[in-house]
């Protein structure tokens, strides 16, 4: 009864947290709940049925089992890695079999799994069961498949999840992905010089080619480097045709996005040439006509590629640019009703900019000082942060007098720690604290403590011990 093992899978994907929480620990090293034994049979017996059933000869019952699987997948995490071998196995031969209505939802499967799963994904036989048959597809379709857009970005996420595991295949994908791009946005110039005539140019393909651009340079990191080497030229004409889109908001968000994991995976030294042209358009991306919910996701990914390339290059190198890219992040943070997510990029690509050069961006701190750290204040401890408040050393050190009038909204950005794990960057927030202790005088200090509030107060007195 096909209905019957459809409704089956549907309904068992209902019980998924349950059966999750009756086996797994809610956190690593936490101790395995007292139902685990129970769970365990329960999983068993779902997952095996589930992929069975991704197999199943049915049409409808495959669609149920692959949307099942991936609700299943989805809420297992890293506590996959007992079954992954079955369930990589199952999708393979799914992707191998299913006919074109089906394969979006093992698409979708294999992506949730692959996003989900966490490090226990990244090993050579994932990459060697998925990407052989979806790159078999996407060769025997072509590039003018319409289910191009969902194979593609399937491809990216199996290729950000397996991380090196998918070397072997990075090479042949990344020339193709970047081949796709160029005929794309040479089919966009057609359609420019002859708008009534019928061109296949497709936005949406340029948009997922560079997605896998971005996610190839993203899952092998600093072994990207070679491929970048190897197509520099055709890497930066596509850049900077992408980044410059007048159209497409889509296209320039990934663009930016492909800027940026570049710039991550020490490949940036390839597209040099081109920063002049990328360092313009985010600016441009960045101007208040421009920060409108139809093109958000485009201002993020700038301001987050142009923090990442301000870490990858030499102060030289970026100094030239760096007043005019710091106005336009300044200027973010000054806007009214921004979503939270942009400024808090915004200031994360301040503070990289002022760690790396803030000779050159110390004119305008204080105008800046006050929304940069109130958006600072909001953000969470890691990596980013740790950067964002070194810069703010950083210009604190090169213009002391421009923060006087910012010294309040400064200290409610450093009790926003919980914990600076770099004790260089905690000594230095300290000394910044002493100093402008001392340069406001006991009276003002008094007046700033009041103003701040008893919390503060408790937070910044607990700060000397919050490192590590």
């Amino acid at each position: 009864r096909p209905m019957v093992r459809s409704i089956a899978c549907w309904t068992l994907s209902r019980f998924a947290r349950w059966v999750v929480q009756m086996t797994f620990a809610p956190r690593p090293g936490d101790p395995p709940p007292p139902t685990a034994e129970q769970g365990m049979g329960f999983m068993n017996s779902i997952l095996g049925g589930m992929l069975r059933r991704v197999v199943d000869h049915n049409k409808h019952v495959q669609a149920a089992a692959c949307g099942a699987l991936a609700t299943l997948t989805q809420e297992t995490g890293e506590d996959i890695a007992p079954w992954l071998g079955p369930t990589v196995q199952a999708l393979a031969q799914a992707i191998a079999t299913y006919q074109r209505k089906n394969m979006r939802s093992v698409y979708d499967a294999v992506a949730t799994l692959c996003e989900s799963a966490g490090d226990c994904i990244q090993t050579p036989d994932v990459a060697r069961a998925l990407l052989p048959p979806l790159l078999q597809k996407w060769e025997a379709g072509g590039d003018a498949q319409p289910d191009l857009y969902n194979l593609l970005e399937c491809v990216t996420s199996v290729v950000m999840g397996v991380g090196l595991g998918a070397q072997e295949y990075a090479a042949p994908m990344f020339a193709r992905a970047l081949q796709l791009t160029r005929q794309q946005l040479a089919l966009r110039e057609q359609a420019k010089a002859n708008p009534d005539s019928d061109v296949p140019y497709e936005p949406d393909h340029v948009v997922c080619a560079l997605d896998l651009l971005s996610g190839v340079a993203d899952g092998m990191g600093a072994a990207c480097e070679a491929l970048v080497s190897a197509n520099a030229p055709a890497l930066r004409e596509v850049i900077v045709a992408s980044v410059s889109d007048p159209y497409s908001p889509g296209i320039r968000r990934s663009a930016f996005a492909l800027v940026g994991d570049i710039a991550k995976s020490g490949g940036g030294q390839h597209v040099a040439p081109s920063l002049p042209q990328i360092f313009e358009c985010a600016a441009a991306n960045l101007q208040p006509k421009m920060v409108q919910a139809y093109n958000m996701s485009v201002c993020n990914n700038a301001c987050w590629s142009m923090g990442e390339t301000a870490m990858a290059f030499p102060a030289e190198t970026m100094a030239p640019h760096a007043a005019r890219l710091a106005s336009a992040f300044a200027r973010v943070l000054s806007q009214t009703m921004v979503h939270r997510s942009l400024s808090e990029n915004a200031a994360i690509a301040l503070g990289r900019f002022a760690l790396r050069t803030p000779e050159a961006i110390q004119t305008g701190f204080a105008q800046f000082v006050t929304p940069w750290c109130q958006a600072l204040r909001r953000l969470r401890d890691g990596t980013e942060k740790e950067h964002a408040f070194a810069g703010l050393v950083a210009l604190c050190r090169a213009a002391p007098d421009a923060a006087t009038t910012g010294v309040a909204p400064m200290m409610h950005a450093i009790a926003s720690w919980q914990r600076v794990r770099d004790p260089e960057l905690h000594a230095n927030l300290l000394a910044v604290m002493r100093h402008y202790e001392s340069a406001l005088g006991a009276e003002r200090w008094a007046e700033l403590a009041n103003a701040l509030g008893p919390a503060t107060i408790k937070k910044l007195g607990a700060f000397a011990t919050n490192v590590g």
